[in-house]
């Protein structure tokens, strides 16, 4: 075997959460190693986006070739393929199938209550597809996995106050700001926040930037004193 794997590395925190139902009831019913793939593979892209409304296309996955290069093609070509995965796994349950849409066929969802209300508005043309999707060959850590590293949990409330805030700052502020309250061991959104909203309103680096411990105490005694207790 060329491409033996090397081992899992420990110490990066880099995982990805599967529901536990997927190993319960998904899992031992799934015949087709194909349909496997593509259904873990969607599980894994809908948590990098920190969302299971995600609507997935073919088209989506033809674009992530180190996905589909260990697919099972045969005499088939590879659209072929992957468009009887999702077939499948909608059939069996595991995705929705939307309706045809002008913009490029079906759209796919993960069958969840997000999944279930997204495919919904996506009938009836109000759901815009998300920008482009992860995928295997860019594995860098995003703002959910830092969220979850640093903070805690994500659940949709909060995946919708980090997408606004992507939406919101600068790239890199939302990272260097949870960074500092890890730091300042201060392990909550609100926190963050603060110093998001204070490098807007005030500016960020130069003479306004102050040094972190002034920072901190700003943010526990000054005007923000009460984000360090939510």
């Amino acid at each position: 075997m060329d491409n033996k794997f090397q081992g899992f590395e420990e110490g990066k925190k880099k995982f990805s959460a599967l529901p536990d139902q997927f190993f319960s009831e998904l899992l031992p019913a799934i015949d087709d190693l194909n349909e496997l793939k593509v259904t873990i593979y969607l599980l894994w892209s809908a948590y990098r986006l920190g969302d299971f409304g995600a609507a997935f296309r073919l088209q989506d996955i033809l674009l992530d070739e180190q996905f589909t290069r260990g697919l099972e093609v045969g005499s088939q070509n590879l659209q072929q393929v992957l468009s009887q995965c999702l077939q499948r796994a909608a059939a069996r349950g595991s995705l929705i199938e939307a309706a045809d849409q002008p913009a490029g066929g079906p759209a796919y969802f993960i069958n969840s209550p997000r999944g279930r209300a997204a495919a919904e508005l996506f009938r009836q043309g109000q759901l815009v597809d998300p920008a482009a999707k992860p995928t295997l060959e860019s594995l860098q850590p995003n703002l959910f996995q830092l969220y979850e590293e640093n903070i805690g949990p994500l659940t949709p409330i909060i995946a919708d106050t980090l997408r606004d805030a992507q939406a919101t700052y600068p790239p890199g502020w939302i990272e260097e700001a949870l960074q500092l309250a890890v730091k300042n061991n201060v392990r909550r959104w609100k926190y963050v926040e603060g110093i998001l909203k204070r490098w807007q309103e005030e500016g960020k680096d130069g003479a306004n930037r102050r040094d972190d411990q002034e920072d901190h105490r700003r943010y526990l005694k000054g005007e923000y004193g009460d984000i360090g207790q939510h």
